[in-house]
């Protein structure tokens, strides 16, 4: 073989592999890609129904201080909202995030589980009347909420 003839086929291999490195990329990049715009379809999915739940609690809520539902009634609706707290927490933790999310994914659960502490002292200030419970209560919200905004703020910044 000769010296032109082995400088060409060496060139045609280092162009093929240059050409399946950059396809490999691409398809790298495509699935990365596509695992980061499930996950946040499922992290805004998550939002949106925890977000429903929250503002159906709250509704129910004003229906107490109204009077239209005693405590018990309360406690009765509290105790469902916490199920589906059980339920969005057990959602959110089944995710399989791109790495560079988990964070914010594991702060979005922090704040569900300081949003069902807050409904279950809640519940528990309805049933006593101990103020305390409710202050309490309301410090464990205001813990879900900061939670919850550090979460936003890494995923748009991360995005």
């Amino acid at each position: 073989m000769s010296k032109k003839r082995f400088k060409t086929y060496i060139v045609i291999g280092i162009i093929v592999a240059l050409m399946s490195a950059g396809i490999y990329l691409v398809f790298i990049s495509s699935s990365q890609i596509a695992e980061e715009k499930i996950f946040l379809q499922n992290y805004y999915s998550l939002v949106e129904s925890a977000t429903a739940v929250t503002e159906k609690y709250h509704n129910e809520i004003e229906k107490w201080e109204s009077d239209q539902y005693d405590d018990l009634e309360l406690v009765k609706v509290t105790n469902s909202v916490l199920s589906e707290y059980d339920l969005l927490v057990n959602r959110a933790s089944s995710f399989k995030p791109p790495l560079k999310y988990q964070e914010a994914l594991d702060l979005y659960i922090e704040s569900l589980n300081f949003e069902r502490t807050s409904y279950a002292l809640f519940r528990d200030f309805v049933e006593t009347g101990d103020p305390k419970l409710n202050e309490t209560s309301i410090d464990s919200l205001s813990n879900a909420t900061n939670y919850e905004l550090q979460s936003f703020n890494l995923i748009n910044a991360l995005r």
